[in-house]
């Protein structure tokens, strides 16, 4: 009987272990992948420039123009579809961050159970890797690797622990349901 329980134990262990890392790994591959690509390789302008052809919303968003990374950030320097890429892209910066970083802590967590330890190696494990992103856009052609860019990620990588953390904290008052 005791045998059996262990043997139960330790398989719903593993599960919950790999049902943190799976994600965690297809996100870190999908930025693997993509900062091995030329920015022509993955420009979305063609299929933005037919998606918003009718530029809907230009007379609205006509009035933002800032300055990033040393380039300028508006509809009259990018166009439209490229001001629209601009923030798809950026957007992605930290979606894949918050995600990497959301299941990195959850999993780190699971194995360790100090939040802090496991709070402190996602955010050491996310300035790594969001700085390697950078270095390989740098040795791959047609890209530029920007410091603005690993602020972006860790900007999304952060968010994910605080979330985490919050959530970590809330459950461990009873303030959120047993199973949340």
């Amino acid at each position: 009987m005791r045998s059996h329980r262990r043997k139960t134990y330790k398989k719903k262990r593993l599960r919950g272990a790999l049902l943190r890392l799976i994600p965690f790994i297809l996100f870190c591959g999908a930025i693997w992948y993509s900062s091995s690509q030329t920015y022509e390789q993955q420009s979305l302008i063609p299929i933005l420039d037919r998606i918003t052809s009718k530029e809907l919303f230009r007379d609205q968003l006509n009035w933002i123009e800032f300055t990033y990374a040393g380039s300028v950030v508006s509809i009259d320097a990018k166009g439209y579809a490229g001001f629209v890429e601009f923030f798809l892209r950026k957007g992605a910066h930290v979606g894949f961050f918050f995600m990497i970083g959301l299941f990195l802590s959850s999993f780190l967590h699971y194995v360790y159970s100090r939040l802090l330890v496991s709070s402190a190696a996602t955010f050491l494990f996310l300035l790594f890797f969001a700085s390697l992103d950078e270095y390989r856009q740098y040795l791959t052609g047609g890209r530029t690797p920007l410091i603005q860019d690993v602020l972006l990620d860790m900007a999304g990588g952060i968010l994910a622990i605080v979330v985490y953390s919050i959530y970590r904290y809330r459950k461990s008052k009873g303030i959120l349901k047993k199973y949340v």
